[in-house]
């Protein structure tokens, strides 16, 4: 079982994000890396997490995202099998991975360069999902985007990131 028994997880410590490919100026790559993580199920920047588990039986255990080392269990070294989980006995456990580090790719640069030119574009229309026009007296003109899913949607890094997804990547 994965993340159908995570009761919570917290960050330890700073999370380390790749730089932006060379080629792309102007954007902030903590902000960029991180709406593209929260896509799908792979990081590429790295950090120490702790997870809260409920294990109502004895079962093997990995974290939800990819790649993972699982690091300690309730404080002692993991004894990991050869698929990289835990086995946890019935109960609550705190178990600490490193999460991340996979290898970016030219395909995920390429996300991340659409993803950075879509929310730099000065055209305010590009992507929108709500448009108003009122006529009563003075004529105005509105329109707003959609949230950050849609903008990954949008610029077309979505397409680019199928292979990293996974459902139910919202687990706790």
């Amino acid at each position: 079982m994965t993340s159908l028994h995570i009761e919570s997880e917290a960050v330890i410590g700073a999370v380390t994000y790749p730089a932006a490919p060379p080629d792309v100026t102007g954007s902030i790559p903590e902000v960029i890396w991180s709406i593209l993580e929260n896509y799908v199920a792979t990081r590429w920047s790295t950090a120490e997490v702790e997870f809260v588990v409920h294990s109502p039986c004895r079962n093997g255990w990995r974290p939800p995202y990819y790649p993972w080392v699982v690091q300690s269990v309730d404080g002692d070294p993991a004894e990991v099998n050869e698929f990289g989980e835990v086995t946890l006995e019935p109960g609550r456990h705190k178990v600490v991975c490193q999460i991340g580090g996979q290898v970016v790719t030219a395909g995920v640069q390429e996300a991340y360069r659409r993803l950075s030119a879509y929310y730099s574009d000065p055209d305010n229309q590009k992507g929108y999902s709500r448009y108003s026009v009122n006529l009563g007296g003075e004529i105005s003109e509105s329109w707003s985007r959609g949230r950050n899913t849609s903008a990954v949607g949008n610029s077309g890094a979505a397409e680019l990131l199928r292979k990293y997804r996974k459902a139910g990547i919202a687990h706790v």
